[in-house]
C-alpha cells in the first residue's frame, strides 16, 4: 500500500529527477488527494496525453500548465496508480 510520503517521493524524480529527494518533493504528505478516479479518467479529463516518469514505485503522470477554471492559475496535476486508488496533487489554483 503506498502512502502519502510515498507519493511525494515519486514526485521528486519529475522535479530533479531522484526518488525521495524531500527537499524535491512539489507538495507535502497532507496535500496528497486519494481518489477512485483512474489515470484514464484524469486524461479524458485533460487536454493531452502526459508526461511519464519512472519511479520504483510505478509511473507517475504528469499534466503540465493545467487550469482547474477560467481565470485560475494553472499547474500541473500529479497521479501515481495505487492500484485500488490513485494518490494525485494539483499544483494550480483550484
Amino acid at each position: 500500500m503506498l502512502t502519502d510520503k510515498d507519493f511525494c517521493d515519486a514526485t521528486s524524480v519529475w522535479n530533479c529527477d531522484e526518488f525521495g529527494d524531500e527537499l524535491s518533493w512539489v507538495c507535502q504528505p497532507d496535500d496528497v488527494v486519494r481518489t477512485a478516479d483512474t489515470v484514464a479518467d484524469f486524461q479524458a479529463a485533460r487536454s493531452g496525453a502526459p508526461d511519464e516518469y519512472e519511479t520504483p514505485l510505478g509511473v507517475l503522470y504528469v499534466w503540465e500548465n493545467q487550469q482547474a477554471r477560467k481565470g485560475a492559475r494553472r499547474g500541473e496535476v500529479f497521479v501515481l496508480d495505487a492500484g485500488d486508488y490513485r494518490l494525485s496533487y494539483f499544483s494550480g489554483q483550484v
